[in-house]
């Protein structure tokens, strides 16, 4: 694909619209331009590829320190320039941001007068796109863009966005139950997922005998397949592009999608990682409220309307022997009547979101699912911590949270009364759990074990003994000691504490304290 250069996208009447002004990087106008993004999140470097123009408003990046990171990160990712507009969070140009373009070497340009970033985006694409009109100079572009992304062995969302900008549209990848699993194309994109169900059914009746085939109004959907079985469909909304580009594109985009299924045979199955992507799409707001309720909704999962509570699962096997289990959730969930949402296996545990209907009783409900799964997991599941359940997409990761924070003080104590438990089911020790990082429990526990905190065997042993309800024998037998040598140690304890640990009160400090402490990582 023949790209253009930064001086070209600074002359684009979209962008001279916005009085543009290069502010650092003068040396750099003859830089090549891939494409087009808007990039009003922190995290953007990670979603370009090289060689992009970044457009912002600063909205998330009141801060400094977010200016330089920002900018850090979309260097790092090999992008040409960053368009700043001014008037929405800055009125001149942040000098931290100026800085951290200079260090970088990135050219900023900034926007004096307010402009619709998507003109810019549109006509910068456009013009990219026009530059590769004959069949068989978009084919090799495609096919090279999709090559160099399956040699990375990228995520099948990376292709599906990378298709997404060649074709210039809205991209999905639906599974045979025409649920949306994959989807790009942020213009547009929103109006194709609202009304999903009717869309995917057109699209159907549609389709003709061969595997690309495109509707009336230029809509093209490719049939996926894997030794002759479809497994999903590859759908291109291109209205108002040229027909026989956008078959091009999709064929490209089956080819890529289908050897990415398997070479990643061993790897998971494709739908999980689709829906890892949106879990974490969810917990990062990205694409905003809508978008990601649309998203989910297409994909089978409702958020509207239904309460959504998060599970951290701890397994008892390697990732690669709970793969079938995992796998087998969405069945589960289906008996159990509720949706369930997957993310990958990160440090022995697997993340999940099940969405029960307002009139299901939450505790129940989740519990159940919980059940089953661990029934069905041959032991491959040690525990799982459910967080608060939440409605609507504000209070997911302080929940996920939770539930990450319930399974580590769970695992700690050694629970084994439910499969699945809850923060309020630990009790004293899941509340500490929480308070632990307070200044004034810190300061309390301090002021309790302060005197015993550079001997950890006293410690131990204070642990234990509270632990075996003050019996002094049955903490000697528990640290294997004689009864003389552990009336000893905790005449020590005494001495440098000064309580007397017949005190049931100050006992009961002393076992809240011990309960930060351990809290804390001590």
């Amino acid at each position: 694909m023949q790209l253009m250069t930064l001086a070209e996208v600074i002359e684009l009447a979209a962008s001279r619209e916005g009085q543009p002004e290069v502010v650092h990087g003068h040396d750099h106008l003859s830089d090549p331009v891939r494409w087009c993004h808007v990039g009003e999140v922190p995290d953007i470097g990670t979603m370009l590829t090289g060689d992009e123009v970044v457009l912002t408003t600063g909205a998330m990046l009141a801060a400094d320190e977010d200016q330089v990171e920002y900018v850090e990160k979309i260097s790092e990712a090999g992008a040409t320039a960053v368009f700043l507009g001014i008037g929405r969070t800055f009125d001149d140009v942040p000098r931290a941001l100026l800085r951290a373009c200079r260090a970088a070497d990135l050219p900023l340009v900034v926007m004096w007068r307010p402009v619709a970033f998507v003109t810019i985006t549109e006509e910068v694409q456009t013009t990219i796109l026009a530059r590769a009109t004959s069949r068989s100079t978009v084919s090799e572009n495609v096919r090279d863009a999709l090559h160099r992304l399956t040699i990375q062995r990228a995520p099948m969302q990376a292709l599906v966005d990378e298709l997404a900008g060649l074709a210039g549209c809205p991209v999905v990848v639906e599974n045979t139950a025409r649920q949306v699993q994959l989807a790009a194309g942020e213009a547009g994109l929103r109006e194709v997922l609202r009304d999903w169900t009717r869309l995917s059914h057109y699209v159907s009746r549609c389709a003709g005998g061969g595997d690309v085939h495109t509707t009336p109004d230029g809509i093209v959907a490719a049939t996926l397949t894997e030794e002759g079985r479809p497994w999903g469909t590859l759908i291109l909304f291109a209205h108002g592009e040229p027909a026989e580009r956008s078959e091009v594109v999709a064929r490209r985009g089956v080819e890529a999608l289908n050897l990415h299924k398997l070479v990643s045979r061993g790897s998971g199955d494709w739908q999980r990682e689709a829906q890892g992507v949106l879990l974490a799409d969810l917990l990062g707001g990205h694409g905003g409220v809508d978008l990601l309720e649309l998203r989910a909704r297409a994909s089978g999962f409702r958020i509207r309307h239904n309460r959504l509570t998060p599970l951290v699962v701890r397994l008892a096997r390697s990732p690669r022997e709970c793969s079938m289990l995992l796998d087998r959730a969405r069945s589960v969930a289906g008996r159990c009547g509720v949706g369930a949402l997957l993310g990958p296996v990160e440090h022995g545990t697997v993340r999940i979101l099940v969405s029960s209907g307002a009139a299901d009783h939450p505790v129940r409900t989740v519990d159940e699912f919980g059940r089953q799964l661990s029934a069905e997991s041959d032991g491959r599941i040690a525990l799982v911590a459910a967080g608060p359940p939440v409605e609507g997409l504000a209070g997911l990761g302080r929940s996920f949270a939770r539930a990450r924070q319930t399974l580590e003080v769970a695992t700690r104590l050694g629970w084994r009364d439910t499969i699945v438990v809850r923060l309020a089911d630990l009790r004293l020790p899941g509340l500490v759990e929480v308070l632990a990082a307070n200044h004034d429990v810190q300061d309390f526990v301090d002021r309790e074990l302060g005197p015993l905190l550079d001997s950890p065997e006293l410690i131990d042993l204070l642990e234990s003994f509270i632990a075996n309800g003050l019996n002094k024998s049955s903490t000697a037998q528990a640290h294997h000691l004689s009864r003389p040598a552990v009336y000893r140690r905790l005449d020590q304890i005494t001495e440098r504490l000064g309580v007397d640990l017949d005190d049931v009160r100050a006992v009961a400090g002393l076992y809240v304290a011990l309960l930060a402490l351990r809290a804390r990582g001590r």
